[in-house]
């Protein structure tokens, strides 16, 4: 191995080390609470060699939650030929969202503040970097749309999206909370709600 492969190996390595211990911070201690200085400790570096490959710890946020959304995405997405109704697909997203936050709740306490519209990132490409990530949004709103055609919606498809987004952080809240019954029964009761509400208007 020549010296350049060596070099480009050893950033490789480096960097997926600040990476992964930016997530155990990140995990423990939450966004807000995080700082660089911690993520040196964590990688057992010093903190000018974080500020070296990431400029903040947003940048580093923001890497960590573009892989963590693409696969949520893409879970989701090949979990869509499944449903065969608009309620399905709803449940079948609330369904995923427990499960998958249950499981990875270190995750869901790093980005509850995001769904909140509590993070403001200083840095202006960083927060469109972030908004780009809401792709999973609005494929979500597409299929949605598609599944609805014919059916007689209780409510405009954005009011329902916002509703969405709204059940999303009151049933990651109480999964934080470790109350995974309640977090589902919340999911439950939008779905009966909405079938009800469709019911009566068909």
């Amino acid at each position: 191995m020549g010296v350049k492969e060596r070099r480009e190996r050893e950033e490789a390595a480096r960097l997926q080390a600040i990476v992964a211990a930016a997530e155990r911070v990140f995990m423990e201690r939450g966004y807000f609470h995080a700082r660089m200085e911690d993520i040196a400790e964590a990688a057992e570096m010093a903190k000018g060699t974080i500020y070296y490959y990431f400029k903040s710890k947003d940048e580093i946020f923001v890497q960590i939650l573009e892989r963590e959304v693409g696969k949520v995405h893409a879970e989701i997405m090949s979990r869509v030929s499944g449903t065969e109704s608009f309620l399905g697909l709803l449940e079948m997203w609330i369904d995923f969202y427990l499960e998958y936050f249950d499981k990875n709740r270190g995750y869901l306490r790093m980005f509850l503040p995001c769904m909140g519209g509590m993070v403001r990132f200083e840095d202006k490409e960083t927060g469109h970097r972030l908004l780009r990530n809401a792709s999973q949004w609005r494929d979500l709103r597409r299929v949605l749309e598609a599944k609805a055609a014919g059916e007689r919606l209780p409510f405009d498809l954005d009011e329902i999206m916002k509703f969405l987004k709204t059940l999303q952080i009151g049933m990651g809240l109480k999964l934080l909370e470790g109350d995974k019954a309640e977090a589902r029964a919340a999911g439950r009761f939008f779905l009966e709600m909405m079938k009800r509400v469709m019911e009566a208007k068909s």
